[in-house]
């Protein structure tokens, strides 16, 4: 299944729209800046199905992912000499790539592919191509995206 994720235009905080390759709108996504900044995610419906919140007082990054009110799962930012890695605790994933470049990959823990995120170029507002084999991950794998994008580029 492929998805895209593209930021509104003229946002201050971070909101985007995530359609599929149809352009039928699946999620919508509100940041909201507090104490520890947070991003809500809101099915086609409007109703919030799930939200990331930033864990605060850690050397690296700690992001709480939430689906219904519930945890399940938390993506540490880790320690590395040359790329940036992050960890999902709960699921075993690894998320690497070039950053940079914008083009990353989400790995099971025995090194089977869960996504492969990339942004398109060329386009008025940032977008970026999800790609996930299995629609059942589309919603976590959706917070990974959301939360490399804000640590990783955090100007916009």
């Amino acid at each position: 299944m492929r998805i895209l994720m593209r930021q509104r235009l003229l946002s201050i905080l971070d909101h985007y729209d995530v359609c599929d390759e149809a352009g039928q709108k699946l999620f919508q996504v509100n940041g909201k800046f507090a104490l520890t900044p947070e991003l809500r995610i809101r099915n086609a419906a409007g109703e919030e199905i799930a939200h990331t919140k930033f864990e605060m007082f850690h050397l690296m990054p700690h992001y709480n992912f939430y689906e219904n009110g519930e945890k399940i799962d938390r993506m540490v930012k880790k320690i590395t000499l040359f790329r940036p890695r992050y960890e999902l605790e709960e699921a075993g994933w690894t998320v690497q790539g070039n950053f940079l470049d914008h083009e990353y990959q989400v790995t099971d823990d025995e090194g089977r592919e869960i996504a492969n995120i990339s942004k398109a170029y060329l386009k008025v507002r940032d977008t970026y191509a999800i790609d996930v084999p299995d629609a059942r991950n589309v919603l976590r794998v959706l917070m990974v995206a959301l939360i490399v994008d804000s640590v990783q580029h955090p100007s916009r």
